[in-house]
């Protein structure tokens, strides 16, 4: 019997879930061979990155190193990217790896597979803005969070010289606009203790601009509502119904011709698949560059192809598209895993089914607010403050649970607080 050979790309909460589940109930099997491939050496999970970006969360703490995960779980990692994929000859090209001089120290390589797996995830999508490319920060990987945060760190540090203004514009008022509103007035407040005496919250102008009439627009009311009256008291600058046409240097000009001036430019609205997909002119790939799937996750008309999470578009009994939040990627990896196993066993897949569970959002380290789907009577109910707050840690929890099984991950999150107690409250550099 030929061994089997899974590749996966994409190390984000769907792709690394998945390869963590099949390289611990297939690593130890010579008939089954499993890669993650990703360009990246560690994984933060997504709804983290404005942490990161903040310097509430360090990565050598939170992340988690690829090699030595798979090590640990039965899978392999291969660092690249992703650059070309041809279904005819069950292959895919990886771009060559560059140093941080710019020297190619890997060149393009093929690996071939059995079975694919893309889970590339979603990016920020700018609709085309003049300008938003150029001056915006995408808030969707961690090597846009590191940049955010080098350059907060060096706004903080003039800051505190000349007691200028320090104006962040953030475009998008969905959960990672919001998150990182409210973030950046706890790191104001906390720098203090670390030598920026001159420093004060009203140093600090932050504007979040966001098309729809509400912060939070998938949102229940009553959530967004809340979400508002707490960044409105943070003394966040909310602009609602206010389209962005142009980003300049200054800051963002809106449809009426307004500017809203800002030094660090953050554009948080909308998601899209990866732009690598332009190339994959032998897949499905939708306007808006995500790849058609079925029910089962199956890329349509290619065989032995699968895509999930925010980089596929799956659409519902409903009619409607999974939406692109991490408790469905969650979810997408864990039906995979099981169809992938009832495969290797020529039993037929099962679809996909969405449980929405709700929603929760940060605000800020002590709080948070959001709806919880209920499971003894129909609709749902809001929660917030503190108990809202230890719901938002416990789906980390779950996260890391996916990707370590639940003790290991009890252990590891430990550890992890008794890193953090030692350090620094903010990373500083």
């Amino acid at each position: 019997m030929m061994q089997q050979r899974i590749v996966i790309v994409g190390g984000g909460a769907a792709g690394l879930a998945l390869a963590s589940k099949l390289g611990r109930k297939f690593g130890n099997n010579p008939l089954v061979d499993i890669s993650l491939i990703d360009k990246n050496t560690v994984h933060i999970w997504k709804p983290k990155l404005h942490e990161v970006a903040v310097g509430v969360i360090d990565q050598s703490i939170e992340g988690v190193q690829y090699r030595d995960h798979g090590l640990k779980n039965g899978y392999r990692y291969v660092r690249g990217e992703i650059a070309q994929c041809d279904p005819q000859t069950k292959s895919i090209q990886l771009a060559p790896v560059s140093n941080d001089e710019g020297e190619e120290i890997i060149a393009a390589r093929h690996i071939e597979y059995d079975t694919l797996v893309l889970a590339l995830g979603g990016v920020s999508n700018s609709f085309n803005t003049p300008g938003a490319e150029k001056h915006c920060i995408f808030l969707d990987s961690l090597d846009s969070a590191n940049l955010f945060h080098h350059k907060l760190m060096d706004a903080l540090l003039q800051l505190n010289e000349t007691q200028d203004q320090l104006g962040i514009g953030i475009v998008g008022a969905g959960a990672t606009g919001v998150e990182l509103a409210a973030e950046l007035h706890h790191v104001i407040e906390s720098v203090k203790e670390y030598g920026y005496q001159n420093i004060s919250k009203d140093h600090l102008d932050i504007n979040l601009i966001e098309a729809s009439n509400k912060i939070l627009p998938q949102l229940p009311e009553q959530v967004s509502a809340r979400a508002q009256t707490v960044l409105s008291k943070l003394g966040v600058k909310l602009h609602l119904g206010v389209q962005v046409k142009e980003v300049t240097k200054e800051g963002f000009v809106t449809a009426t011709g307004d500017v809203i001036k800002a030094n660090i430019k953050v554009w948080a609205a909308g998601v899209k698949g990866p732009k690598v997909f332009e190339n994959f002119t032998q897949l499905p790939v939708t306007p808006r560059n995500q790849i058609d799937v079925d029910e089962c996750m199956r890329v349509k008309g290619i065989a032995d192809i699968y895509a999930l999470g925010d980089c596929a578009q799956l659409i519902l009994p409903s009619g409607k598209p999974v939406p692109p939040r991490a408790q469905a990627a969650a979810q997408m990896a864990d039906r995979l895993y099981a169809n992938l196993c009832l495969k290797m066993k020529s039993q037929p897949e099962k679809p996909f089914e969405y449980k929405d569970y709700g929603s929760l959002v940060s605000l800020s380290r002590f709080s948070a607010v959001g709806n919880l789907m209920g499971n003894l009577r129909s609709g749902d109910f809001f929660v917030e403050g503190h108990v809202a707050r230890l719901m938002y840690i416990s789906l980390y929890q779950r996260h890391l649970a996916s990707l370590y099984g639940w003790f290991s991950a009890s252990v590891y999150r430990v550890a992890q607080k008794l890193l953090r107690w030692q350090r620094p409250k903010l990373k500083l550099h």
